[in-house]
């Protein structure tokens, strides 16, 4: 019998860990109705004219970063603002911090107010995007050269 409740005990520890890690990698979804209301999900939009973003955990990407992107993230955070308007520079600016595999948080700048703030941010008349922060380091548009050194100066690994 207590050979039995040992065996089990393992076999329910394993199926546990492996159930946690399953979720861990679960993809979320944002999207935006035609009425103007957003959702979240774990499935892809159900409208056809839906807009997605796949947005993720970035507890869990970060448990997965080298040790100098974790201390360069907790120091020098990276801040994406885009809009819905800036689709080849912004999914440009996307693919190379991507590539890079810098962690970063994506603002969208979709109302007035939220576009004041980010020219307040920038100390500029007009909205400039894509833009980048760098920490309290601010870069508008995307340039491959002034983002990288940006990143290199913060401690992000090349």
């Amino acid at each position: 019998m207590r050979e039995f409740k040992v065996k089990t005990f393992w076999i329910g520890l394993i199926l546990t860990a492996l159930l946690a890690s399953l979720g861990a990698q679960a993809e979320v979804f944002r999207w935006t109705d035609k009425n103007g209301k957003v959702h979240y999900s774990d499935a892809p939009p159900p409208e056809a004219d839906a807009q997605a973003r796949r947005l993720y955990d970035s507890r869990i990407e970060q448990d997965k970063q080298p040790y100098e992107t974790s201390k360069a993230a907790e120091k020098f955070p990276l801040t994406l603002y885009v809009s819905d308007d800036c689709k080849e520079h912004c999914n440009s600016a996307r693919a190379w911090l991507q590539k890079r595999k810098a962690p970063f948080s994506e603002k969208l700048v979709k109302t007035n107010e939220e576009g004041d703030a980010l020219k307040q941010l920038t100390g500029n008349k007009q909205v400039f995007l894509p833009t980048l922060t760098v920490g309290s380091k601010v870069i508008e548009g995307f340039e491959a050269g002034a983002w990288g050194s940006a990143l290199d100066l913060a401690g992000y690994p090349k």
